[in-house]
């Protein structure tokens, strides 16, 4: 009898805490994300609402306040509870406490109206904050376990000794090697289960969704950029002025084209630019929080202006789109990203450019194996999600599956095989971040633990 995706995902965990130790949960964290993210999982809760402050009380946020899109503290007007007594104030987040004074928010006016502020790394020395009244400003330092669970940064990846692994590894069976495949893929799979439940458990599944769209439209480089943009335009706020309010957060609006563009570029400018006008106080961040979109390195037709217009189209269609995120609704999903259209965007790859004489899809087969993979199958508890993803060609593999292929695999016969299906490369990924990034290949008991695997086995 098969395993269902939990019960692999729960022997997959038993061999994670008999190499990891017990209690083992998650990854150990790797370097902190940019501010950016910091603040974006801050106002989405994801950081937790209780902590511990410097001077040892406790402090319970009762509202994160409003995400501020110009100079001064990153939230304004939050609402926090120490020790029964309520405050409102402002809110400043750091990478580190000592951040406070480089960047000049201690004889800024702008931070006296600071009431928390909040940092993701204990100070070299005793620290204390203070604002230009010299004021004591509380502290809190977010432990590394919280960040690291919303953010989901990894490791850098180690040299490796790739025999260490590939040896037990060539003696296991096909079905035996198949069996560690996916347990890895059922656990990565609840692990994204979770975090999903938990943001939509905080900001609603539309948005949830919404974001993980984004996301997933974003890809490798622009994924941040993407994502903060969500953050910045929530779903609900857009009322079906869907272009004008993203194109313009994102920043990509300008007064006054340049020369060389056509008339039709100007028209569609010219109608996005006037809904933008009209909202533009609401949304328009400064300089100082403009979005981390990158250009270097990504194909024409992946430019964040074609990838933003095709958020634009499912948000304009949101109640058919969201009616598709399930496992069962696969194919016609498939069917809906694939078919989007746009009267502009679908022959332009940026406001400025010219127009195409062939078409240009906007959601092409790779982001939409992406979205099931990552997002849709992940989050599906009807037992056809996993048959399905078992079944999901895996496409071109990122350097990292290759590495890891590669250092599991090596000339093992067949073992080509191994990354054909989008569930053995997220195993790959699994197995990297579990295995291959806390420790050294000599202090790894990994290899060993192998060697006790079974496809019949239950725990280690």
């Amino acid at each position: 009898m098969k395993e269902t995706p939990i019960e692999l995902a729960e022997i997959y965990a038993c061999l994670r805490e008999s190499v990891l130790g017990e209690g083992v949960s998650e990854p150990l964290p790797g370097e902190l994300p940019g501010e950016a993210v910091l603040q974006a999982c801050w106002q989405a809760g994801l950081l937790g609402r209780e902590w511990t402050m410097q001077d040892g009380r406790r402090v319970r946020m009762l509202d994160f306040g409003v995400w501020n899109r110009g100079a001064g503290p990153d939230f304004l007007n939050a609402t926090m509870e120490v020790d029964g007594r309520r405050l409102q104030g402002d809110v400043e987040l750091d990478r580190q406490p000592e951040d406070w004074e480089r960047h000049g928010h201690g004889v800024n006016g702008r931070f006296d109206g600071v009431m928390l502020h909040v940092a993701f790394a204990r100070p070299g020395r005793v620290w204390f904050t203070r604002n230009s009244r010299h004021e004591e400003v509380p502290l809190v330092v977010v432990p590394a376990e919280a960040w690291h669970a919303a953010t989901g940064v990894r490791l850098p990846l180690p040299s490796a000794r790739a025999d260490l692994c590939r040896l037990p590894l060539a003696e296991m069976s096909d079905a035996d090697v198949v069996s560690l495949l996916q347990a890895a893929a059922a656990f990565r799979m609840q692990a994204k289960r979770r975090r999903f439940r938990r943001k939509a458990e905080l900001c609603g599944d539309h948005q949830a969704w919404y974001e993980a769209w984004a996301e997933t439209l974003g890809y490798r480089v622009n994924r941040e950029a993407m994502s903060l943009l969500a953050g910045r335009a929530p779903l609900a706020s857009l009322h079906g002025q869907e272009e004008a309010v993203l194109f313009g957060t994102a920043g990509f609006l300008v007064p006054v084209l340049p020369d060389r563009c056509d008339e039709e570029t100007r028209a569609y400018h010219g109608r996005i630019w006037q809904s933008w006008w009209e909202r533009r106080d609401e949304f328009e961040l400064s300089g100082e929080r403009r979005l981390p979109w990158s250009y270097a390195g990504i194909r024409p037709a992946n430019h964040p202006h074609r990838r933003l217009a095709a958020l634009c189209l499912t948000v304009a269609g949101w109640k058919e789109f969201s009616s598709l995120l399930r496992a069962r609704e696969t194919r016609r999903l498939e069917t809906y990203l694939n078919g989007l259209t746009h009267p502009y965007w679908s022959y332009r790859v940026s406001l400025p450019s010219p127009v195409l004489k062939n078409r240009l899809v906007l959601v092409g087969k790779d982001r939409v194996r992406d979205f099931l993979v990552n997002h849709v199958l992940a989050y599906d508890e009807d037992p056809a999600a996993w048959e399905i993803y078992l079944s999901l060609p895996g496409g071109s593999p990122s350097a990292r599956v290759v590495r890891m292929s590669d250092r599991l695999f090596g000339s093992r016969s067949g073992g080509e095989v191994l990354v054909k299906r989008a569930y053995q490369h997220q195993a790959l990924l699994q197995i990297e971040e579990d295995f291959c990034q806390p420790s050294l290949c000599e202090e790894c008991l990994f290899p060993r633990q192998l060697q006790d695997w079974r496809a019949e086995r239950r725990c280690f």
